[in-house]
């Protein structure tokens, strides 16, 4: 019998738990947070009996068949590192920080049956337009890429209606606080639509409009190996509207992707194609989570993000950091 748990009490918890809820009702899930109080309204928003909190002493028993983490990110770590021995399935949310706990992750990642039984957050890799893009580039007469362009804009005091944005991770002083860490879903993007860069140049600015002390505007050129493809990744959180744009030119085609609209546009001297995906943003999450249920194997079909691939976008914005920090360009 299915016994998961979710760890955390935020919204993308939430998310998991209605979607869990919406595959099977019959489902226990127990709900752990450090904040007591927090975890109990938490569990209220479900009126279901299969839901329970649960302490600190039940957590140590460890028999879950199932561990969803989706604490703060300063915790990611840590819990797949407590979980990894006894659990044969755990998800963890983007993104992997850099801790204590990283050493024994790199080493975890080097075994293919833990590396692939950890599976990270990354969820536009279930995105139609995205699959859609990535089938594409394998065409021979995509083979001269030289350049991708993904470009997203967000408005930070939109997030949290409830919540003053300033108090937001995202606008925190700390490491984890900048623009560049909204980036970890395109990195893994670009990762899984085309291959792994070698070298980045980034450059981290605070346009003060925000009133915030860290970074809210970001734009990183990304070289690979062997290639002469560059890509350019730009991210601000101070759009009026939400954006989320992929432009990919080959010599013979030019594709532009809007995830908002889930839309593909591919163009070239003779023709123009255009391309409408299911745009429901959801689909992705509960693809992901009835996959990992379910504990599918990884293939063509659940090419979900492994903890190799959670590692290498922590590290490649650690490079972003470093090549800000330096002013010139950082091999990965």
């Amino acid at each position: 019998m299915k016994k998961i748990l979710v760890i955390g009490t935020g919204s993308i918890a939430e998310r998991h738990i209605e979607n869990i809820l919406k595959l099977n009702q019959e489902i226990n899930i127990n709900v752990f947070s450090q904040n007591k109080n927090r975890a109990k309204n938490f569990i209220k928003k479900f009126k279901n009996k299969n839901i329970t909190l649960i302490s600190n002493l039940y957590l140590k028993k460890k028999d879950y068949t199932h561990v969803i983490i989706a604490s703060q990110t300063l915790s990611h770590n840590k819990y797949i590192f407590y979980f990894n021995k006894n659990c044969k399935n755990i998800y963890c949310e983007k993104p992997l920080p850099t801790d204590r706990y990283t050493k024994s992750l790199i080493n975890f990642s080097q075994k293919k049956e833990i590396n692939e039984k950890i599976k990270i957050g990354f969820q536009f890799r279930f995105n139609p337009a995205i699959q859609f893009i990535k089938k594409e580039l394998r065409k021979k007469e995509n083979k001269d890429v030289y350049l991708i362009n993904f470009s997203c804009g967000q408005n930070l005091k939109e997030w949290r209606k409830n919540k003053n944005y300033k108090k937001l991770i995202s606008a925190g002083n700390n490491y984890y606080g900048s623009v560049i860490w909204e980036l970890c879903h395109d990195i893994d993007t670009l990762k899984y639509i085309y291959r792994e860069p070698n070298k980045v140049f980034s450059k981290i600015t605070n346009s003060k409009y925000l009133k915030i002390n860290t970074g809210d505007i970001s734009i990183s050129t990304l070289k690979f190996r062997n290639s002469n493809t560059n890509c350019i990744i730009s991210l601000e959180m101070l759009s009026p509207i939400s954006y989320k744009k992929l432009t990919v030119i080959s010599l013979k085609n030019c594709y532009e992707v809007d995830l908002i609209t889930n839309t593909v546009v591919k163009k070239n001297k003779n023709k123009s194609f255009k391309y409408s995906f299911k745009s429901n943003r959801n689909l992705m999450f509960k693809d992901l989570i009835k996959n990992f249920i379910n504990n599918k194997k990884k293939s063509e079909n659940f090419d979900y993000a492994t903890l190799k691939d959670g590692i290498s976008v922590s590290k490649i914005i650690s490079k972003m950091y470093e090549s800000n920090r330096k002013n010139k360009f950082i091999s990965i």
